[in-house]
């Protein structure tokens, strides 16, 4: 079938299949409510690029006609002349299995409601668990003979748990994820997590107000990678005067202490090994020593920026187009100890990610952090809520201090253009100077 495919799509200026088939499952428990739901899906996409213009077209039908698909396609390409051009790639044929055995949804489930019982704080008023599963089969099909098979395993869950005392409500958020299955996660630590940061949290005090010698934990230092650094490098933005880093490779835009990477092939929630374009995915130096080192890019940006390929084009269905995508960014480990990183007569700890907001094009930033707590003289002090951390993306990368060598990662789903995307973001825990708390 794999050559029936590239003598059909040889015959357009450029064209490519994406087929994939599998099983999902979700279910979410709100208080005692549970609402689940399982099935298995097909589709498959043509994506034709004629007269410099792409042409896009998907079909669930499982007996779809593949040349009509195509055709589909070529005429919606045909409607107006575009000046895209594609970076040219070598051929692949892989077949990548990282598939794991399938947990039955009723056995999730009940896994999920046992681990609800780590949820017993006296104050909790309400809980809530989300679990979602996908088993993935892509196939991608090019006119030059490639033929990628990839299977994956897809796992994201979260357990809040909301607390009251008076009039003050407080949310304790915890998640997770896996590619390895449903069985390699720990749910019992998730939702007890979850369950004490909420108890916590009824305690924590208003933070203080201006600008303060700050400490981020892992998470947050990975969401400032991902947020505010990560989009930024992305080729799209970069080539449309979007970013904030537009014309700025190979220039400084921190200081020495600042690595950041993004690593496809790291195995962690945002792994894979071909893009959607059927690029080898590659780990790609973002910062070095503060120095701006590389953009994510598809075929068509690195044609654009006269760079190569490296496997970030990533789509979230077989009925999308690939967008330019981080996959695992982490800002990698420096040298200092925890003690030296807290070493501070004054300052704020900074922990966990519980919303925020960026402007990748002006660089400004705001997160707001799931709680924080004072540093007096090294040591940690009143536990505080509702803080935000806000700032600019250069100013911060230039304020860096110390970078701790511990290291963790965090899962999310990041989305971007109406699509979402698996992803990973950590790093170490990490001091800044001189930045706005509120």
């Amino acid at each position: 079938m794999g050559s029936d495919y590239s003598n059909l799509l040889s015959k357009y200026q450029y064209a490519e299949l994406r087929i994939h088939h599998g099983s999902e499952s979700a279910i979410r428990i709100t208080n005692d409510e549970i609402k689940s739901s399982s099935g298995t899906f097909y589709g498959i996409s043509a994506r034709v690029l004629e007269s410099n213009s792409w042409g896009f077209a998907s079909s669930n039908n499982i007996n779809c006609d593949v040349a009509v698909l195509l055709e589909r396609a070529t005429k919606l390409a045909r409607l107006e002349k575009g000046n895209i051009k594609l970076k040219e790639t070598k051929s692949e044929i892989k077949t990548i299995k990282n598939k794991t055995k399938e947990t039955p949804i009723e056995e999730k489930l009940n896994s999920l409601l046992d681990a609800k019982k780590e949820i017993s704080g006296k104050h909790v008023i309400s809980t809530i668990i989300s679990c979602s599963s996908f088993n993935l089969n892509k196939e991608f099909h090019n006119p030059t003979g490639s033929e990628i098979v990839q299977e994956q395993d897809y796992t994201y869950l979260s357990y809040t748990a909301i607390t009251k005392s008076g009039e003050l409500v407080q949310r304790g958020y915890e998640n997770a994820a896996s590619i390895k299955g449903f069985d390699k996660i720990d749910l019992y630590k998730i939702a007890k997590i979850a369950d004490e940061k909420a108890e916590r949290l009824l305690y924590a005090v208003a933070p203080p107000k201006g600008r303060f010698t700050v400490v981020l934990d892992p998470e947050m230092t990975g969401v400032f990678s991902h947020e505010a650094l990560g989009h930024a490098t992305e080729a799209d933005s970069i080539i449309d005067r979007e970013s904030i880093l537009a014309g700025k490779l190979n220039k400084k835009i921190g200081n020495e202490l600042v690595n950041i990477i993004d690593d496809p092939t790291a195995e962690d929630f945002g792994n894979y090994t071909y893009d959607d374009e059927g690029v080898k995915a590659e780990k790609t130096e973002l910062v070095r020593n503060g120095i701006l080192k590389g953009y994510l890019n598809s075929r068509e940006t690195s044609e654009r920026l006269n760079i190569m390929p490296n496997g970030h084009a990533r789509a979230d269905s077989f009925d999308a187009v690939p967008i330019v995508r981080m996959s695992n960014t982490y800002f990698m480990q420096g040298k200092a100890s925890r003690e030296d990183v807290f070493d501070i007569k004054h300052g704020i700890y900074l922990k966990g990610m519980k919303g925020g907001s960026v402007d990748i094009f002006s660089g400004g930033f705001m997160f707001k952090a799931e709680e924080a707590y004072e540093i007096k003289n090294g040591e940690l002090g009143k536990l505080l809520r509702d803080v935000t951390l806000s700032g600019n993306i250069l100013e911060t990368l230039n304020h860096v201090e110390l970078v701790g060598k511990d290291f963790d990662t965090s899962p999310g789903i990041c989305g971007k253009f109406n699509q979402e995307a698996p992803v990973s973001d950590g790093g170490p825990h990490i001091r800044v100077s001189n930045m706005m708390v509120g």
